[in-house]
């Protein structure tokens, strides 16, 4: 399966990006760089922003542990949304603004299958979970093993993203993935949550980064902690925490 780190989702049409460094782009479009699992969940804010203020969001979801790298090489980005330990990460690299991070919610790993394939045992089956990479921090292996479970197939991935693909693919018949992934899919459905104990859930917030060049920022951030926008998270399996 291709992924593609830098493909636009956008709240409406496509269209190219060009942004001279250190000018004020001619243009109120606004960039937004999240975790690859947040990606259908920031787009349908940006839409409902969009609607409101007439302000488009591009959204580009993102390996996390790419986020960090690309900003330090002036890919343009005005808002990160993120995980919290990796936005720190950020902020101290002077990177974002201290401060500007706006709510916080919750992403619990859950056990998913395709729907109709809800198997007897998750054990007998091929169970797919995502490798351990520098761009990506899920060690699926381990979190597997802390739950007591050891299939007779275990298939890796490059992320949760592509869990799902194996799932909704017939290749893996149960897999490790966020709350978010299923609720992107129709086609998947909830095994078996994940105990706190073996995985907390993944908390998130949003910041403007330091590369913003465009003008107010900051307002769909602070639009992410609004009722609507909290409503509209929780719908796509993110709980304010």
């Amino acid at each position: 399966m291709k992924i593609q780190r830098r493909t636009v989702l956008r709240a409406t049409a496509l269209a190219p990006i060009t942004v001279a460094s250190g000018a004020l782009a001619a243009t109120t479009d606004l960039v937004l760089a999240c975790d690859t699992t947040l990606g259908p969940a920031m787009i349908d804010a940006a839409k409902v922003f969009a609607g409101r203020s007439g302000v488009q969001i591009d959204v580009f979801p993102t390996a996390p542990g790419l986020i960090l790298p690309q900003l330090a090489r002036e890919v343009q980005n005005d808002i990160v949304v993120t995980q919290v330990d990796l936005l720190q990460n950020v902020v101290q690299a002077g990177l974002a603004e201290l401060g500007a991070d706006r709510g916080r919610w919750r992403n619990p790993l859950v056990l998913a299958t395709a729907t109709g394939h809800r198997p007897a045992s998750l054990t007998d089956n091929p169970v797919a979970s995502s490798d351990l990479t520098p761009a990506y921090g899920l060690d699926g292996p381990a979190v597997l093993a802390r739950l007591g479970l050891r299939p007779a197939l275990a298939m890796g991935a490059l992320d949760t993203h592509e869990v799902a693909f194996q799932l909704t693919s017939g290749v893996a018949r149960v897999g490790l993935v966020y709350l978010t992934d299923v609720r992107a899919d129709a086609r998947l459905v909830v095994l078996a949550p994940v105990a706190d104990s073996a995985c907390p859930p993944i908390v998130y917030t949003a910041s403007v980064t330091r590369l913003a060049r465009r003008p107010n920022p900051a307002a769909f951030v602070t639009f992410l902690s609004s009722p609507e926008a909290t409503a509209l998270l929780a719908r796509h399996g993110l709980e304010a925490a």
